[in-house]
């Protein structure tokens, strides 16, 4: 593994905070060497933190760790602004810290105008009636104490499920941040919350709230803070100990941060985007039922024209005829263009900046008996700027 070099018990310490979680980033490969697996992000245990980035050619730590957080952002859908990971002191800021520090900044945005506010229902046993008398209640459990009036009455109350949420995240993070100014930023924002009950990483997890009218602006804060508590694990070597791990298959986010600019881009132009989604099968058996679902990456269609999208995390030869491409992926576009009747098949991978070829359509082949193409294209997510001009290009080749 290339980077700071990690001693035995730190490595043990990574390796039981990805086992508590059920993910495994890496592998023993001797008693002091790991290999990273495909998963890209963050492990941190106590006294030590591991930071995998992706390979990007031509790029610094830093600025790998730039375009990370901006495919992040855009396949989760949490906005991220130019300024959310620049500057000097971001410089030596992991991925862990910089979403922490963008959760905090969001969190402080909304609550500059109150904590968001719900109506719940409540029961009680007063001296005076509130609300409505639970006449169920008022005459069997308070039947000999008729002094006491069993009530039902809403209270617009801060303790919500949502706040909750928000509360626990802020708590948690607190311990995890290493950046003064961020534990800072926490520690103000804490001080808004005195109303709502503390309640544990579990509970706020298995709680669920409905986004409305009334709480959409506080989507974006609680979206982050269910992604980072989501990371959080136990591990009970030498006791019980909070431990992260926030990774991300580098497959499943390249294919989601396609979908997602696809979306953005084709939907306007009249077509009708699935990601992901099962659809048509391969087979039928004798009676009729279908067997082995297909689940195009994407399946682009309007006015009867289909291009399916299917993205690769792995790097291409232009060097060589067939790009080095893998058999197996060739064979799994044709069955797409054969199930689909599609015009056009797309295999979509990263661009590689070292090659002196330029983003976009790579080649293109003609698919034997069945009169559609299979096309090789590249896009640049160094650019986010120009994936939307790629993306409208490559369909217009279709």
């Amino acid at each position: 593994m290339d980077g700071p070099h990690l001693t035995v018990c730190e490595c043990e310490a990574l390796d039981r905070a990805q086992r508590s979680l059920g993910v495994q980033a890496f592998r023993w490969i001797s008693r002091n060497q790991i290999k990273v697996a495909q998963f890209v992000g963050m492990i941190a245990a106590t006294d030590v933190r591991l930071e995998i980035l992706p390979k990007i050619h031509g790029l610094g730590e830093g600025d790998t760790r730039r375009v990370l957080i901006g495919m992040l952002g855009i396949a989760l859908d949490v906005p991220v602004r130019d300024g959310d990971v620049t500057g000097h002191e971001y410089q030596n800021c992991d991925l862990l810290e910089l979403l922490i520090d963008l959760f905090a900044r969001r969190l402080r945005e909304k609550i500059r105008a109150g904590l968001s506010r719900a109506y719940s229902q409540h029961e009680s046993d007063l001296s005076y009636l509130r609300g409505k008398l639970a006449v169920t209640r008022q005459f069997s459990i308070l039947a000999a104490s008729p002094h006491r009036l069993a009530c039902r009455y809403d209270e617009f109350t801060a303790d919500t499920v949502l706040n909750r949420l928000l509360l626990c995240a802020v708590t948690f993070l607190r311990r995890r941040s290493i950046r003064a100014g961020t534990q800072r930023l926490l520690n103000e924002i804490a001080a808004h919350f005195e109303d709502v009950r503390s309640a544990t990483v579990s509970d706020v997890l298995n709680e669920s709230f409905v986004i409305d009218r009334g709480n959409r602006d506080w989507e974006i804060p609680a979206r982050l803070a269910r992604l980072l508590l989501s990371a959080t694990c136990q591990t009970t070597h030498g006791g019980m100990r909070d431990g992260v791990a926030l990774l991300f298959d580098m497959n499943l986010l390249f294919e989601s941060y396609v979908a997602a600019f696809a979306r953005k881009v084709f939907t306007p132009l009249g077509y009708k985007v699935r990601a992901q989604c099962p659809m048509r099968c391969m087979v039928k058996d004798e009676k009729g039922k279908n067997l082995f679902h297909t689940r195009p990456d994407l399946h682009v269609e309007r006015d009867g024209q289909v291009v399916v999208f299917d993205t690769k995390w792995k790097h291409i030869n232009p060097r060589q005829s067939n790009f080095d491409i893998l058999q197996a992926d060739v064979y799994q576009m044709y069955g797409y263009a054969h199930i689909y009747s599609s015009q056009n098949t797309v295999l979509l991978y990263p661009h590689i900046q070292e090659t002196s070829r330029q983003p976009g359509l790579q080649s293109s082949w003609t698919l034997q008996s069945h009169g559609g193409r299979l096309t090789i294209a590249t896009i640049d997510i160094t650019k986010p700027a120009m994936l939307a001009t790629s993306l409208t290009e490559l369909l217009a080749a279709s």
